[in-house]
């Protein structure tokens, strides 16, 4: 007989295959069986031949059964209940050590087991349509898809938070930052527009709620743009696809899960400067960015704008533009009107920051002098600035953290509650 997932019972014989999630046995046993759709009740009397079977189950068994499905207006797990047939084990599950009461660092030592749960499963169903709805809207709109190498020569931001492999066959080689480098590559191919769904990697030694070492990012370059505005408005159409269209799908759930709706993206998302955000915190919000933080803002200041922009603009995201070059990566263009700032912008949703993105600089020598004034040597960036010595087009693009996203549009505490495995300064297991 062929498997039936559990949404899908009608009355009738039907073969479900789950893990047990309770067991009362009393006159009657009752198991409670999940699988990745959803719950049933089994319903097993004493006299039933499958009942010495089932007297071996604990919760967490893995179970194939057979039976019988039929509706009852006295079932409370969706009024349906099946009278079993053939109970086939698969495995008899130890004493799970998770209860209601396990801390976070417990639950992540036994993430697999912690994972078995409706609301999780759910969560990781919307990053799938996340994903999926992403893929969809570069499709329809001309974007090439690409996967850059994940080990890599060269530091794509040229800074200090990077993993170096020991020994690559005697060569120095690092886990890549961001595809920053090779994604602007493909801008020098030809390609127009790409996109990738990929994983990189920071040694930042942060401890916050919203810091990984290893992340799932959404990353696009997109050429013959003519400022960094023509990038934002390109996340800002992708965007309103993805969540409008993972409302559509799952509001109803979602709001069973969550108590709410989820936001929809159906305007246009402000854009102020870094300049204009300090002078809104300074009057406004009474704060002021610490001096040693200026140039970026810091994570109160990004809370307090992204408060401030709700409160008047009724938005649940914010671009902050203009940074000052000296606070941007080497491979950022500089406005023309004033060299002291970028063509750069952060994008910020619900208090913290989930997209960098800019215009980059597409000439040659200016590459080479920002690189300079970077303090980083050009002849040690010589295969990267390579690509720009045969033809080049005007582009810029953004990273996207998915991790960091899902975390906001849940509106839970860290991104360990969206990742599938965390992975931190001080957590490399399971």
């Amino acid at each position: 007989m062929k498997r039936t997932y559990i949404k899908d019972l009608t009355e009738g014989e039907h073969l479900i295959k789950g893990y047990v999630e309770t067991i009362r046995d009393k006159k009657i046993m009752f198991l409670v069986i999940r699988d990745v759709t959803g719950f049933v009740q089994v319903t097993i009397e004493k006299d039933n031949p499958t009942y010495d079977e089932a007297k071996k189950l604990t919760p967490h068994s893995f179970v194939a059964i057979t039976g019988k499905c039929v509706y009852s207006e006295y079932v409370r797990n969706g009024g349906k209940e099946i009278y079993p047939t053939a109970i086939e084990i698969m495995s008899i599950a130890d004493l799970v050590p998770l209860n209601a009461e396990s801390g976070q660092d417990l639950r992540m030592d036994y993430r697999w087991i912690d994972l078995r749960d409706e609301k999780k499963v759910f969560m990781f169903r919307i990053q799938t349509a996340f994903e999926r709805l992403a893929v969809e809207y570069f499709n329809n709109n001309g974007f090439i898809e690409i996967h850059t190498p994940k080990i890599t020569a060269l530091s794509s931001e040229g800074g200090s938070e990077v993993f170096e492999l020991k020994n690559y066959f005697g060569q120095k080689a690092y886990l890549t930052q961001s595809p920053q480098l090779y994604k602007q590559m493909s801008m020098m191919a030809g390609f127009d527009k790409t996109f990738e769904i990929g994983e990189y990697f920071r040694a930042n030694p942060s401890f916050t709620s919203r810091h990984d070492t290893e992340f799932t990012g959404i990353d696009v370059e997109i050429s013959f743009i003519d400022s960094h505005h023509d990038v934002m408005d390109a996340e800002e159409a992708l965007l309103a696809y993805v969540i409008n269209g993972v409302k559509a799908q799952f509001n109803d759930e979602y709001k069973k899960y969550f108590g709410n709706d989820i936001i929809s993206l159906d305007y246009k998302i402000p854009r102020i400067t870094l300049a204009d955000a300090y002078k809104i915190l300074k009057d406004e919000m009474n704060y002021e960015v610490p001096r040693a933080l200026k140039g970026d803002l810091d994570p109160d200041g990004e809370k307090l704008i992204c408060k401030y922009v709700k409160e008047k603009y009724g938005s649940d995201f914010v671009f902050i533009i203009d940074f000052p070059a000296k606070a941007r990566a080497f491979y950022s263009m500089k406005k023309d009107d004033n060299p002291e700032l970028t063509k750069t912008y952060d994008l910020l949703f619900k208090g913290i920051e989930i997209t960098s993105g800019a215009q980059r600089e597409h000439r040659y020598d200016n590459l080479r002098k920002n690189i300079e004034e970077n303090g980083i040597n050009p002849d040690s960036m010589t295969e990267y600035l390579d690509f720009f010595r045969y033809g080049a087009p005007t582009h810029g693009g953004f990273g996207l953290g998915i991790t960091r996203t899902l975390v906001k549009l849940f509106d839970l505490p860290s991104v360990k509650d969206v990742t599938f495995l965390f992975r931190g300064p001080s957590r490399l297991k399971p």
